[in-house]
């Protein structure tokens, strides 16, 4: 668990710090409206350009591997977009981060489950949701720290030039790095070690496991042989890749493609609203100001940004911001402690799918609610903070739904397909979003709203997998 906290943090640095830079950067490379959103949603990008890829790796090479060297790679590529000069730069190096940070987070789910048993899986999955939580207050003061600096350095001369936001950046690169390096000290999942046939491995990492937890050696491990279920797989090359296909094939084949394509649709209804609110909040806060009492809608009427971000680099300011401004987008990413805690005493006894629909009505009520209770800064961190709130609860409710749903040779290729239907969902609202202002204030919310209605609905037609455990 304690690895599992710097993997949340690089996920949330991996997908939102680049939100955070557009108030300084904007002037620096040069950036209009539509350049914004499209940083925002390429990283998204790269993670559906590798999902099938990284799916299909995971359960056939292992878990451990994809978390060690996929965190660490992803980190070397967050260090080289922290040195981006340029918009194309930035953009290809945002690609590249989501192609190779899809994979080990998708594996970190799976990996989390497979080490804890049936009773503890789905707390435990929602107590890594909440360190997605922390990561997420964390970060935007971080940006506080060094985003309000107004430092340039020149390290090599000439045109290159290191911004704050380059400082922000790298900053946030070195922690996809550090948890590469953690994951490498712990052992692979005995489960899938067990689903390939290699039950001798799984044996010793249950008695090194043991070891660790009682202090007694490992002859005194009760358990002296563990059931077959597979014959260990021999195959080498291209034989190996056509064996990993055949065993993937039953996940899109009755009974399973109906859940996945439900579960999936669902999720991707749940991060349109989510990642949505989340993505543009940091620039929302901005725009409105830390201390004005004015309405959301007075704030976005006029355009989803000031004239000098619409307009290009003429007479180009960045936008000035505070420290408040940054701590009420770590009030809002704190949000979803108090759901989350709830939310861990009430799953295995209401239903996890229970949980995911209710969340998901009440995030849409907030959001409809949106243009006419956000009157003034502190109100709209209010209610963002409840809309991401309830939204990441029901997300983190479905997770749990998906990994108890699919056997261990199918688990994160179903876990690689949620998350890429979650991440459409996140490259269609960041794009709407904007588009949608252009009509209006109240278009954008009440399209959120009855998104989130439709999937909280479609949440009472998928199975209930409370308690239900591991195949």
């Amino acid at each position: 668990m304690l690895c599992t906290l710097p993997a949340f943090w690089s996920a949330v640095s991996v997908t939102s710090a680049a939100s955070y830079i557009f108030t300084r950067a904007h002037c620096d490379m040069e950036l209009k409206l539509l350049d914004m959103g499209t940083v925002n949603a390429i990283t998204y990008g790269g993670m559906i350009a590798s999902a099938m890829l990284w799916g299909f790796l995971s359960d056939t090479l292992g878990r451990r591997k994809i978390l060690v060297w996929g965190f660490f790679c992803s980190g070397l590529v967050e260090i080289t977009a922290a040195m981006s000069q340029n918009f194309t730069m930035l953009l290809v190096t945002r690609f590249a981060s989501g192609f190779l940070f899809n994979g080990p987070f998708a594996v970190l789910i799976s990996y989390l489950a497979e080490l804890h048993r049936t009773e503890l899986r789905a707390r435990v999955i929602l107590l890594s949701s909440l360190f997605y939580t922390i990561a997420s207050t964390t970060l935007p003061l971080l940006a506080w720290a060094i985003l309000t600096q107004d430092w340039h350095f020149k390290p090599f001369g000439g045109s290159f030039v290191i911004h704050a936001w380059n400082l922000f950046l790298l900053a946030a690169a070195l922690v996809p790095l550090f948890t590469g390096v953690a994951f490498f000290f712990l052992p692979e999942s005995p489960k899938f070690l067990m689903s390939r046939g290699r039950n001798d491995e799984a044996l010793d990492i249950f008695k090194k496991i043991y070891v660790l937890n009682t202090g007694k050696s490992a002859d005194s491990y009760p358990v002296k042989k563990l059931v077959k279920e597979k014959s260990e797989q021999q195959a080498k090359g291209f034989a190996a890749l056509k064996a990993g296909r055949d065993q993937i094939a039953p996940l899109f084949k009755a009974p399973y493609v109906a859940y996945l394509l439900l579960i999936c649709a669902t999720h991707c209804g749940y991060m349109f609203g989510s990642n949505t609110l989340r993505l543009w909040y940091p620039q929302l806060a901005a725009m409105i100001g830390s201390g004005s009492t004015a309405g959301l809608c007075a704030a976005l009427v006029p355009g989803p940004a000031s004239p000098g971000i619409a307009e290009g680099p003429v007479g180009c300011e960045p936008l000035q911001t505070d420290m408040l401004t940054y701590l009420q987008s770590a009030v809002v990413g704190a949000g979803s402690v108090l759901t989350y805690s709830i939310g861990g005493v009430l799953i295995n006894r209401c239903g996890k799918v229970v949980v995911a629909g209710l969340c998901g009505l009440a995030s849409a009520a907030v959001v409809a609610g949106m243009p006419s209770l956000g009157a003034g800064a502190a109100a709209v961190t209010a209610l963002v903070a409840a809309a991401l709130a309830f939204t990441s609860l029901g997300g983190a409710s479905l997770s749990s739904v998906t990994v108890d749903l699919f056997p261990t040779s199918l688990r994160v290729m179903a876990m690689a397909t949620f998350l890429m239907f979650g991440r459409l969902g996140t490259i269609t609202g960041t794009i709407t979003f904007p588009a949608l202002i252009d009509y209006g204030c109240l278009p954008p919310f009440f399209t959120i709203a009855a998104v989130l209605t439709a999937c909280a609905v479609a949440c009472f037609f998928i199975p209930n997998t409370t308690l239900k455990k591991l195949e």
